[in-house]
């Protein structure tokens, strides 16, 4: 059966079009996003759902943001959606990028969303707080046999939640390692990257590819290092440093802790173990184009890795390294499906949500293709099958399944937005190597400012 054929798929004119529906104060809203509500409203009880339409058939409007790799495993789990609910067309669209999250907001503000869409476990606060998804509690107690909830990984759970409700389902729970081109170490003699490290090792390793000329300028780099907020978050733990308080009601980066520990990396970033901001040819992944032979990535890459390496050269992944004193710099962070507060349909984008996190579509969209970790623990065991049966690189997959078991999976606060812009604006800049600041004085500042947007939003 062609899945073409049981779901429409929704352009990117239908959806930013979907938006238009709120009037046409959707401009000035996607511009100046309202407050987020106070606890009553974040956690607001589902919307009313409306009769089906003539003839019992309903749509349900689904956005995802995966790629087109990854296209074609949603496509065939709503193909076996169909078969077991034909009354409900699902229509699909994947965005890339930044799109994801520009028209997430934009339609969110207009109360225009999509009735189920990708919400990263530290997105599930910020949305719930903001009023623009339900809360799953009641859904999930009412089918809780079929949902099982203990099924879910713990940490993700509590990432899942918001004042205590349920506000999302599981898609995956994703943690970092190290990618490297066994290709280039085999050629240059270098010994392969060990089951267990610490980033002291990482950065001798990575020195034995290190190419400055007389000037010094770098030309070649021994790791991409990705210095995205909640991964980074990972590093800090593993240093003995804190995030946010316990109650997440304040951000509490600047301590002697943090501060070593970005100065550990803006130090070994001037001796050429990672590329400053710019170093690199645009539109292309430097790891695939074998421009570096190690790469600071995660669990859901093997699929993009394999698209884009294909037969280029061999490589394999590795854990990642731990703290100077050997604790795990593993932070974990999961994606998930939220339900939109504005939707017409809740009871059939439940059954949607039901069916897509379920291990039976769990299987088909993570342990089948080695996407990431699955956020069924029951499709981990299909997960483990798969990696233990090789053919395919990376070899030591499984690595990423056995990390989880010493990540530091930390809830995120409802002030996560503000966090990730003040991130982008400070933090990046610090490690990219285009603010030559101190880091004592970026953490200093960048403390204020979180807590400052936290506190407006209280």
């Amino acid at each position: 059966m062609d899945a073409q054929k049981n779901a429409r798929k929704l352009s990117r004119r239908d959806f930013v079009k979907g938006a238009a529906f709120a009037g046409a104060g959707l401009v000035v809203a996607a511009c100046t996003p309202p407050q987020p509500a106070g606890p009553a409203a974040g956690a607001a009880t589902q919307a009313p759902t409306t009769a089906p339409s003539s003839g019992g058939k309903v749509s349900i409007r689904f956005v995802t943001n995966h790629g087109s790799s990854d296209v074609p495993l949603f496509q065939k789990v709503i193909e076996n959606f169909k078969a077991k609910a034909p009354d409900i067309t699902i229509e699909h669209l994947d965005l890339a990028g930044n799109e994801f999250y520009d028209s997430i907001n934009s339609q969110g503000a207009a109360k225009a969303l999509p009735d189920v869409w990708y919400t990263r476990t530290f997105d599930v606060p910020v949305y719930a707080s903001k009023g623009w998804t339900i809360s799953m509690e009641d859904l999930v107690q009412k089918d809780s046999a079929e949902v099982n909830v203990d099924d879910f990984w713990p940490a993700e759970v509590a990432q899942m939640r918001y004042q205590g409700k349920l506000y999302a389902l599981p898609y995956d729970f994703s943690n970092i390692g190290i990618y490297f081109n066994k290709t280039a170490f085999d050629k240059d003699n270098v010994p392969l990257p060990p089951a267990s490290w610490k980033w002291e090792d990482l950065a001798n390793l990575a020195t034995k590819f290190v190419k400055q000329d007389s000037k010094g300028k770098y030309s070649a780099w021994g790791l991409i290092m990705y210095t995205w907020n909640w991964v980074f978050m990972g590093l800090l733990y593993g240093w003995g440093g804190k995030v946010f308080s316990d109650d997440l009601s304040t951000c509490v980066i600047n301590s002697k802790e943090n501060v070593d520990c970005f100065k550990w990396f803006v130090d070994q970033r001037n001796k050429g173990l990672y590329p400053e901001a710019g170093s690199m040819p645009e539109g292309v992944d430097p790891f695939a184009a074998g421009l570096a032979p190690m790469a600071f990535q995660g669990s859901w890459a093997t699929t993009f890795m394999r698209d884009t390496i294909k037969d280029k050269f061999e490589f394999d992944c590795t854990a990642m390294p731990l703290s100077p004193t050997g604790k795990s710099c593993i932070n974990a962070a999961g994606g998930a499906w939220g339900i939109a507060a504005n939707s017409k349909n809740v009871d059939a984008a439940w059954t949607w949500t039901k069916f897509l996190t379920s291990t039976e579509s769990t299987n088909v969209l993570i342990s089948d293709p080695l996407r990431s970790i699955p956020g069924r623990k029951s499709s981990a065991k299909k997960w483990d099958t798969v990696a233990a049966q090789g053919g395919l690189p990376p070899k030591n997959v499984t690595v990423f399944s056995k990390q989880m078991e010493t990540a530091n999976a930390a809830p995120y606060p409802s002030y996560w937005q503000a966090f990730g812009n003040a991130w982008s604006n400070m933090i990046d800049p610090l490690l990219n190597g285009t603010s030559k600041d101190e880091p004592e004085a970026v953490l200093a500042q960048f403390q204020d400012e979180v807590n400052r947007q936290a506190k407006k939003q209280s």
